[in-house]
């Protein structure tokens, strides 16, 4: 449980190990957290017991999700309505967004924008997906969005974007963090 705001970066080569960034600017903190021996550090993170699974995990207050090997988390500005943000090389972007109730969301097929062209769209029953390309400060871009159902006529739409050098690792990231999703089971 980290204050807020808040960063979240792995160690090479020490799979169990996290730097964890608090703060900004002069009064920023860092941890190093280990598995192994994982420990609270004061007003910087709060450990607490977390499942046996021998992956990684995003937690939020609604839902929960893998936290890709290549990104980073960083938490949102005040006021934005995305919990975190993962950031990658060069950066590549993926940020969820919602529970949004499923009829304000458009057809994905209607999210490419002037400018951008629709590359791929994919459909399943856990999982719609599109792929679009665009020109960003003159170099190619990808963006995608996966629309994962959630409860009863919501969704959450999880949004990636990044330089095209990075469309496949952005792409496999995106959609292992949508398939990933999990609903937290509400306090009882």
């Amino acid at each position: 449980m980290p204050w807020w705001p808040y960063g979240f970066e792995r160690s090479p080569g020490t799979p169990g190990v996290v730097t964890v960034i608090q703060g900004a600017g002069e009064t920023t903190r860092t941890a190093t957290v280990d598995v192994a021996d994982a420990r609270t550090v004061e007003q910087v993170v709060d450990v607490l017991p977390g499942p046996e699974e021998r992956l990684w995990r995003i937690e939020t207050s609604l839902y929960s999700v893998i936290w890709p090997e290549e990104f980073a988390i960083e938490s949102a500005p005040s006021g934005d309505s995305t919990p975190f943000y993962l950031w990658g090389p060069d950066e590549c972007l993926i940020y969820p967004q919602g529970p949004v109730a499923r009829d304000r969301i458009p057809p994905l097929v209607e999210l490419a924008g002037p400018g951008q062209t629709m590359l791929s769209q994919r459909h399943d029953p856990d999982l719609e997906s599109v792929d679009i390309a665009y020109r960003h400060e003159g170099e190619n871009w990808r963006q995608s969005h996966h629309l994962v159902p959630f409860g009863a006529g919501q969704a959450l739409v999880i949004t990636a974007q990044a330089p095209a050098a990075h469309a496949g690792l952005i792409w496999r990231a995106a959609q292992a963090v949508a398939r990933s999703v999990t609903a937290r089971q509400p306090p009882r």
